[in-house]
């Protein structure tokens, strides 16, 4: 019995050990991007055009940086959806570019949602 409490206790505190030396990053991962600005423009032709601005807060060139835009009716309701793409966006470099929402339903766009995603050689999208 003796024995059995002998190797519970030395398998807790392997556990707990182990536990305890868990490393967590200082920087921020390689290939990642952080929405710095954006902005909602409603045209007179009835397009609307979100500006947006993202920045690789990675360590990292991010070998292709893609952002998706969705945009939405009052009622949340997908209306249309578009992205745009840059390659080899450098570490700590930023990106700003528009993205539009052409056509009659876009007059309806009261709301929009920004995806961004960072492909780099030991990463994907």
């Amino acid at each position: 019995m003796n024995r059995w409490y002998l190797i519970m206790s030395l398998l807790t505190v392997m556990l707990l050990a182990t536990s305890c030396f868990a490393i967590s990053p200082t920087s921020p991962p390689a290939g990642e991007l952080e929405i710095l600005s954006h902005s909602m423009t409603r045209r007179d032709s009835g397009t609307v055009e979100v500006q947006v601005t993202v920045k690789n807060v990675g360590s990292s060139t991010i070998e292709l940086a893609q952002v998706k835009v969705n945009f939405y009716d009052l009622q949340g309701n997908l209306i249309f959806s578009s992205s745009d793409a840059v390659m080899n966006l450098r570490a700590g470099e930023n990106w700003s570019f528009e993205i539009a929402c052409p056509g009659a339903s876009c007059d309806q766009v009261k709301n929009y949602e920004i995806e961004a995603m960072a492909a780099t050689s030991s990463g994907g999208l």
